[in-house]
């Protein structure tokens, strides 16, 4: 089920966002806005073993998959992409993209308010429950009253 959830969300995305050879990312902030959710994007690159087991594994999790869903809009950067990307005063590849929102290194998840402000960068290889934590920081809105490594610390002293 959560796997043609998945596909269907990646394709509503694709044929909502892609005007010919160019993605307007604007309309994804808008759609952010109006649904009340954040943004989350993944960014990867062509023959990278971390970022393919990011996909393998995490995005197809079905905790994962159930928190992505009610929280967010998923946007999938991959930098070998030609489509020109459309964001604010940006016009450019999507490796160019990556660098200009703060994607270093790869694979990197990027979370994003409506208001197109990076809230969160999660860059490295997250396994899968890691990547729940970057997730639910965003997702319960802990970022707005700790920083990421207290609210790890806080979830590790709740586990003991």
């Amino acid at each position: 089920m959560f796997k043609k959830l998945r596909k269907l969300l990646l394709l509503f995305i694709l044929f909502t966002f892609v005007n010919g050879s160019e993605v307007d990312l604007n309309k994804v902030l808008e759609q952010a806005k109006n649904q009340n959710k954040f943004i989350l994007f993944f960014h990867h690159i062509p023959k990278c073993p971390y970022c393919s087991s990011m996909i393998d594994e995490n995005f197809k999790d079905s905790k994962i998959l159930e928190v992505i869903n009610k929280n967010f809009i998923y946007v999938d950067i991959y930098t070998a992409d030609t489509n020109t990307i459309r964001f604010k005063d940006f016009k450019g590849t999507a490796r160019e993209f990556s660098k200009y929102i703060g994607a270093f290194a790869y694979p990197a998840t990027l979370f994003m308010d409506a208001e197109g402000k990076v809230i969160h960068k999660a860059i490295g290889y997250r396994n899968i429950d890691e990547h729940i934590v970057d997730i639910t920081y965003i997702s319960t809105k802990s970022y707005k009253k700790m920083k990421f490594e207290a609210y790890k610390w806080k979830l590790d002293f709740e586990k003991d």
